[in-house]
């Protein structure tokens, strides 16, 4: 947000916008990919944080998929196929999330190549 010029934003005080109609309808939409990417790698980070989640969970309750896969593999480890049948699931959010930001990620990696 940083990068976006503040021509644009002063043209837009000009018009009339106020501070918070500048910010929603001209930095929000100029930043919309580097949010949505940085949204992204924030979930990926945290789905798959296994320690962070080993260390500061006290119940059983509330746990994430990791920690949940890695206590079954404890007390079941010769059933392979439901750990792998666990694992595919557990990965299956990601993948969605991947699919549907896809063009967004590209779009903020690709943006600033051509002038």
């Amino acid at each position: 947000m940083g990068n976006i010029p503040l021509s644009v934003i002063e043209a837009a005080r000009v018009d009339g916008a106020g501070r918070a109609r500048a910010f929603v309808s001209i930095v929000l939409p100029m930043s919309r990919n580097a949010l949505i990417t940085a949204g992204l790698f924030t979930f990926l980070f945290t789905w798959s944080d296994f320690l962070f989640a080993l260390t500061l969970t006290t119940t059983e309750d509330v746990r994430p998929v990791t920690l949940g896969l890695y206590q079954y593999l404890g007390s079941h480890v010769s059933d392979w196929n439901a750990v792998m049948a666990t694992a595919t699931l557990a990965s299956v959010p990601a993948l969605v999330l991947l699919l549907v930001a896809q063009r967004y990620i590209a779009t903020g990696v690709t943006g600033g190549a051509v002038k």
